[in-house]
């Protein structure tokens, strides 16, 4: 009688902690608690030129400045000293369903930043966000260029 209460008990903590551990994780509280866990630095720039799949120039922007990029929990997003012009633009942010695309269409002029952007990596200390012709569907005679923001936090 002993033995089958410690086993009874045993079970039931262990069935606990199945279903405790089997409920559907939310990653978009992960990407959120990273993207807005501090302000982001524009470390680097690159500009991909292709025609259909095949890469046939890279440009790398060279920083004259620091350009601010700060994420807020309330989905607002701010962008300072874009293209080294002092000032600060703002927009809203948003991650998709896929957790793979950062929608956050800043407007700067005639420039609009980070509409849809994949997210090429996230984590603590780096962001890594790709914008322009990112669409899948491409022909091989499609001209595409591509930016690549490389940003760490301070």
């Amino acid at each position: 009688m002993k033995y089958k209460f410690y086993l009874l008990l045993f079970v039931v903590i262990g069935g606990v902690a199945m279903l405790s551990n089997s409920c559907k994780k939310d990653n978009n509280d992960q990407l959120s608690y990273f993207l807005t866990n501090g302000t982001w630095n524009l470390a680097s720039q690159q500009v991909f030129h292709f025609v259909g799949d095949t890469l046939k120039k890279t440009d790398t922007i060279t920083l004259a400045c620091t350009q601010k990029l700060t994420f807020k929990p309330d989905n607002s997003a701010l962008y300072q000293n874009y293209k080294c012009n002092s000032g600060t633009a703002t927009g809203q942010w948003n991650i998709t369903q896929d957790n793979i695309t950062l929608q956050s269409p800043i407007i700067i002029g005639t420039d609009t930043l980070f509409k849809n952007s994949q997210i090429i990596n996230l984590g603590q200390y780096s962001l890594v966000l790709q914008t322009g012709s990112i669409s899948p569907v491409y022909t091989s005679k499609t001209v595409r260029t591509i930016t690549r923001y490389g940003f760490i936090h301070q």
